[in-house]
């Protein structure tokens, strides 16, 4: 393997770095090392890193924003790609909509009179898509403005809330298959989505370089009062130390996990650095010194007792990897 790390080295287009500190890139901050870590910052650079590692037969992991997805101790044995492109193209063309996309027109600030598209790299943060956006008076989707990680990510696992998921907002997705060596321009009804689900999620030869969103013009002070105000209310609702946000899925969308977790009496629950959070108990924090370890024991703590308890069982909605 030290013999193909160091091909790796000499052919790749960007800089390379060796037993990198995953915890640095993961809002959990926990995880051992990489053997190797590199940063594409455009969808060039990602093919052509992605497409070595594969040719010389390296395990590698796209990284997106880091908050749904923790590193074992043992970190990853292989090639971690930080994926973090971030252009943002808004064609000038703002059309009649004949077919309004499936979203409540609760949304705030909506026209539905008016849509747009904008072409967004992967690697660009939620929050800064949706601000930038903003700026244009375009959106529809302010959901995702205080959700953290990347628009990659955030396909791979459908991110969303209060009902809302990214789905319902792509047009088309842009995949690289690792496998083939091509790029395909795919209908996101073609990507099996569901609750916090793709098909993406199974298959890492298939990257998202990036994706393209119907919008539509909005009210844009009335939307940014509203993205302020629900920030304000996550801050009031949800702990502030190191995690991944909601760590399970809400079995239902009536019936949230932490509902369960409470019914088993776990909120505050410790096991090392690793706790239940007190203020939000669908919350596993690193309150100081945690290990993957501990976050993983916690985890399985947390299923055994709310399955013995409700009989509910409980769903990671994060990635645990051990590579």
């Amino acid at each position: 393997m030290i013999k193909k790390y160091q091909q790796f080295i000499q052919g790749c287009p960007v800089k390379v770095r060796q037993q990198a500190k995953l915890s640095r890139f993961c809002t959990m901050k926990v995880g051992g090392s990489a053997d190797l870590l590199v940063e594409a910052k455009t969808k060039d650079e990602l093919v052509e890193v992605s497409r070595l590692a594969y040719k010389l037969g390296i395990k590698y992991f796209i990284l997106a924003g880091g908050s749904n997805v923790v590193f074992s101790d043992k970190g990853w044995r292989g090639l971690v790609v930080r994926y973090v492109a971030n252009k943002l193209v808004i064609p000038s063309v703002v059309e009649e909509s004949r077919d309004p996309f499936a979203v409540s027109k609760k949304d705030s600030g909506r026209d539905d009179k008016k849509i747009a598209i904008a072409e967004v790299e992967a690697g660009m943060m939620l929050g800064d898509m949706v601000r930038k956006l903003l700026k244009q008076g375009l959106g529809g989707f302010n959901f995702l403005a205080n959700i953290p990680g990347s628009v990659g990510g955030a396909i791979v696992g459908n991110a969303g809330c209060y009902g809302k998921e990214i789905k319902d907002f792509l047009k088309e997705v842009e995949i690289f298959n690792v496998k083939t060596g091509k790029i395909s321009i795919i209908n996101p009804n073609e990507l099996g989505f569901a609750y916090r689900q793709s098909k993406l999620k199974n298959h890492p030869e298939l990257i998202v370089l990036s994706a393209t969103f119907k919008l539509e013009k909005i009210d844009k002070k009335r939307a940014i009062k509203e993205i302020i105000a629900e920030k304000q209310l996550r801050r009031d609702k949800h702990p502030q130390s190191p995690s991944c946000g909601s760590w399970f899925k809400n079995p239902s969308r009536t019936e949230p996990a932490w509902k369960f977790i409470d019914q088993a009496g776990l909120r505050g629950e410790t096991i090392g650095g690793a706790r239940i959070s007190n203020k939000h108990s669908n919350f596993l924090v690193n309150y100081g010194g945690a290990k993957t370890a501990d976050v993983v024991k916690l985890s399985k703590l947390v299923k055994q007792k709310v399955k013995s308890k409700t009989g509910v069982t409980l769903v990671e909605e994060v990635s645990i990897i051990d590579g």
